[in-house]
């Protein structure tokens, strides 16, 4: 398993299952894999953490009645295999400091942080794809 090293000295390594995340610009739309809630333990929310300076963007778990917490329906995301969130502000600052291509989808492959049970996502680690044209 790769290993990683923050400024902290926090270990991090790859989650299991590849937990992921997809972003794309167009309504500010965030695509999370089943796998990330599994890797933090199937909170009732999430949080979001955003630090522009490092490119990083990070979901930690956060009880359902926080206030800047997204609620989870476990039911919902394990039928659907993932969790779709749309979240305009968040998305329009990502694209502000990264200035990915509005038209590309962006993927990228979590690393847990055991010490603050949290999936940290490094955007410079983006893969980019096109979007996949419907079919009919």
């Amino acid at each position: 398993m790769k290993q990683y090293r923050s400024t902290s000295d926090s270990e991090l390594t790859y989650g299991n299952n590849c937990p992921y995340i997809d972003i794309q610009w167009k309504r500010g739309q965030i695509f999370i894999s089943n796998a990330v809630f599994r890797l933090i333990g199937k909170p009732s929310g999430i949080r979001f953490l955003w630090n522009i300076a490092k490119y990083t963007l990070v979901i930690e778990p956060a009880d359902i009645n926080a206030p800047d917490a997204f609620p989870i329906m476990a039911a919902r995301y394990v039928q659907c295999g993932s969790l779709f969130i749309c979240s305009i502000t968040l998305v329009d600052k990502i694209w502000l400091a990264t200035k990915w291509n509005k038209t590309l989808r962006y993927r990228i492959v979590a690393k847990y942080d055991r010490a603050s049970n949290a999936a940290i996502f490094e955007l410079k680690e983006a893969a980019a794809s096109e979007m996949p044209k419907k079919t009919e």
